[in-house]
């Protein structure tokens, strides 16, 4: 009868090899999935995009907040728009430094384009605005448009 003393060397050998295969071939497929996923752009972006769109709504749902003026211009070649409202605050996009401001508290950066636009209609402004940063792009006929009752 054989003798059973536990593990041979040559058994050991092959199992510390097929470890090693299968701890490599998940090292290299979990590489190969981090290198095309560009997470931190994309997370910053939409922290960027989010943040805005927070503020802003919240702006325009106030009880009896109007628009005062809203205007794109252009100053030493940089351009500059922004939208003012009846309760104070002022919303401003620099394209110098690529930021956005809520009166002169910077709220966005690294904003590549930020116009803002709006129609009065039966009571109602339609408020347009396009946004866009590296990953977000809400421009065009992707752009953000907001209803806010005048009197709400």
């Amino acid at each position: 009868m054989k003798d059973n003393r536990g593990i041979t060397l040559t058994s050991l050998i092959i199992y510390v090899i097929g470890m090693v295969i299968v701890v490599s071939l998940i090292a290299t497929l979990t590489t190969f999935f981090y290198k095309n996923v560009n997470v931190d752009n994309i997370s910053k972006d939409t922290t960027q995009y989010t943040k805005f769109s927070n503020l802003f709504l919240d702006e325009i749902n106030k009880k009896d907040n109007e628009i005062v003026e809203c205007k794109t211009t252009e100053e030493d070649g940089q351009k500059i728009s922004y939208i003012i409202f009846s309760d104070g605050n002022q919303y401003t996009y620099k394209a110098e430094n690529k930021s956005v401001y809520k009166n002169k508290i910077k709220i966005c950066k690294d904003v590549e384009e930020c116009e803002f636009s709006y129609i009065y209609i039966d009571s109602t402004y339609q408020i347009k605005i396009n946004f866009k940063t590296s990953s977000v792009n809400m421009t065009g006929d992707n752009a953000m448009v907001y209803s806010m009752k005048n009197g709400q």
